[in-house]
């Protein structure tokens, strides 16, 4: 199985929705700047989300992500 950072760029087109719902106050222009980059993806969300816990809040992140393309990869096999 791929590292996340490569399955995030290579599932590009269907995170964006799932970003776009799972976080909804990302921009067009965020989205736009990360372009498919998975440090640029967790750094954004964290920005745009703040946080009193960053490690807590990162971690969540990824796990969100990692979920869902585990997810994405069993619909798409």
């Amino acid at each position: 199985m791929a590292t996340t950072p490569n399955r995030i760029e290579k599932n590009w087109e269907a995170v964006v929705p799932f970003l776009k719902r799972t976080w909804p106050k990302l921009t067009e222009f965020d989205i736009e700047q990360v372009s498919g980059r998975y440090d640029r993806l967790i750094q954004t969300i964290k920005n745009v989300y703040g946080g009193n816990a960053p490690i807590m809040q990162e971690a969540h992140i990824k796990q969100t992500l990692q979920t869902f393309l585990n997810d994405l990869e069993k619909v798409n096999s």
